[in-house]
């Protein structure tokens, strides 16, 4: 890992903002478990106490991190959205970016480093809630506008949006682990299929016509 320039001379929200970037560089590296703030500070090229100063704990660095790529997926969700998109383009886009980013931490390896460590640790069991019920309610949204707009068919969109955002997760962890019989370039169709079927929807429909030529997707990792 390279340090980055000094940051003795940015402002304060310059700094924490670079802080974070580290954070998250150093978090896809060592993991929470072999994670420092010296190695925080290093690759945002400050020192530890402003890394302290900033963020009080190693844990609050690095849970802030996690939650500022979350921040990054639906701002670009939001950005990339045309004018007036349909639930259905809502749909397919969220597909296309879960596969290239991951949902709501923009790297499946920073999403399993937050669920083990969820397995003990109060902080990141308490993250891990606010980020899955953000997803779901991401989800539930588009299928209440598809069912709005008379697109979709679904009987229990809550049970839908729950099942539909754990079978993402289900998915990239097989993709980053390398699974042969998940590769990557599969797991937007295979996660907009099985959309299909739970909204009432033809492959075809669900697919669109670039990603039926395209036939694959972008990376998770």
């Amino acid at each position: 890992m390279t340090p980055r320039s000094s940051l003795a001379a940015k402002d304060p929200e310059e700094r924490r903002r670079r802080i974070l970037a580290a954070a998250v560089e150093v978090l896809k590296e060592k993991g929470f478990a072999g994670a420092r703030i010296a190695d925080v500070a290093a690759a945002a090229g400050t020192s530890p106490a402003l890394v302290v100063y900033h963020f009080k704990t190693l844990d609050g660095a690095l849970a802030e991190a996690v939650g500022s790529v979350e921040d990054d997926f639906y701002d670009d969700l939001t950005r990339l959205l045309p004018p007036r998109a349909t639930a259905l383009e809502r749909l397919r886009l969220i597909g296309e970016l879960g596969a290239d980013t991951g949902p709501a931490v923009g790297n499946w390896t920073l999403w399993m480093e937050v669920w083990v460590r969820a397995l003990r640790d109060s902080q990141a069991r308490a993250l891990r809630r606010a980020l899955d019920a953000r997803w779901r309610q991401t989800l539930r949204e588009v299928i209440d506008a598809g069912i709005a707009e008379g697109t979709f068919t679904c009987a229990d969109p809550q049970a839908t949006a729950v099942r539909l955002a754990a079978l993402m997760d289900g998915l990239a962890v097989q993709v980053s682990l390398h699974d042969p019989d998940v590769p990557e370039a599969r797991l937007t169709g295979l996660w907009l299929e099985a959309a299909a079927a739970e909204l009432g929807l033809s492959v075809e429909d669900v697919m669109g016509p670039a990603r039926r030529t395209r036939g694959s997707s972008r990376r998770t990792t």
